[in-house]
């Protein structure tokens, strides 16, 4: 996420102290219907999307959200209207999905496990793919495979952007991180036993302005620094919170960031978590923590000084039966936690 594109990322971030009357009592219930005004959830006008990521293109005043089950990416109007944007035969169930405003690309992850309608050739556990695409029509300029890096089961997850436009993917059944040229050329990143675990691992992922990624674990939740020019040197930082069920990560600004966090098979968390660094992510503290409800939220992003969360209880779709999964309709909504005053 880029800093110097919006004056709301600084004001939220410090304005977030105090705000959490704010968020309890103006904060509409998920079910509210959209009518695009700053504080309503907003309702996704086309049911059974699930999506897993949101992003915000400001230049079109539009959230993108990837289609878990569709296998596509969405434009998201502020009152709900839902329009196809990507619709690459190859992706499966899309996940992180990452926007280069500045270089006019969107890129996508693609992952099976068994919940999408448009079902890979190798089967669930087995797809790790990386989209990218122009961020104004939708067409498809690169494809690429990271299957040959890492053998065994895959589950590409997360993914965020450097300064040069490069990717960084996370893979929650392999223990790494991949890096992709935005010319296609993939290499792993990043690897350490830290990374391996019961369940789904590395997931959401931030590049930090000074030149590490942080990247959260779900199964436990770690949260973690890594050099961008030392990789091998990462750390575990010291956070006051317990991260489980850790999903989408959300930079505000160099010493804040906001942990959106659903469950495991262990702990039911679903909370939205700010933590602040003044040590360079070396330790966090807890600032506010809000809970969101039996929701499964995946992951936030900022909306004009506004942190928007979206959910459509994702896991529904995951854990159901192949027969069932057709029957599920759950409509996303598009929450707003916290806003800076005016």
């Amino acid at each position: 996420m880029s800093f110097d594109h919006t004056r709301g990322v600084r004001g939220l971030a410090c304005a977030l102290i105090g705000l959490a009357s704010f968020a309890c009592s103006r904060v509409p219930a998920a079910s509210s219907t959209a009518d695009g005004s700053d504080n309503a959830s907003i309702t996704v006008q086309r049911p059974a999307l699930y999506p897993e990521t949101i992003v915000y293109d400001a230049a079109a005043a539009q959230f993108l959200l990837g289609s878990f089950r569709e296998g596509a990416i969405y434009r998201v109007d502020r009152a709900g209207r839902a329009t196809r944007l990507v619709a690459d035969p190859r992706l499966c169930s899309v996940l992180g999905i990452a926007l280069d405003a500045a270089r006019g690309r969107l890129w996508a992850v693609s992952s099976d496990l068994g919940a999408s309608i448009k079902p890979s050739t190798a089967g669930p556990k087995k797809l790790a793919g990386v989209g990218i695409y122009d961020s104004k029509t939708g067409q498809a300029s690169r494809y690429v495979d990271l299957t040959p890096l890492v053998e065994g089961p895959h589950l590409l997850n997360g993914i965020a952007l450097d300064a040069a436009g490069t990717a960084y993917v996370t893979d929650s059944f392999a223990p790494v991180i991949y890096r992709v040229e935005a010319a296609g050329s993939a290499s792993v990143f990043a690897r350490d036993p830290r990374f391996a675990g019961e369940g789904i691992n590395l997931n959401g992922v931030v590049v930090h302005p000074r030149g590490y990624l942080l990247v959260v674990k779900k199964s436990d939740g770690s949260l973690f620094k890594v050099p961008l020019n030392a990789p091998a040197q990462l750390s575990n930082v010291d956070t006051e919170a317990t991260l489980i069920g850790g999903d989408g990560l959300t930079l505000l600004d160099e010493k804040s960031l906001v942990v959106i966090a659903n469950r495991t098979p262990s702990a039911a968390n679903d909370s939205a978590y700010w933590l602040s660094s003044d040590d360079d992510w070396a330790t966090a503290k807890l600032r506010q923590k809000q809970p969101l409800g039996d929701v499964y939220p995946t992951t936030a992003v900022l909306r004009d000084g506004a942190l928007y969360v979206v959910h459509s209880k994702l896991n529904e779709l995951i854990k159901a039966a192949p027969d069932q999964q057709p029957t599920l309709r759950e409509a996303a909504i598009i929450r707003p936690l916290w806003r800076a005053p005016r």
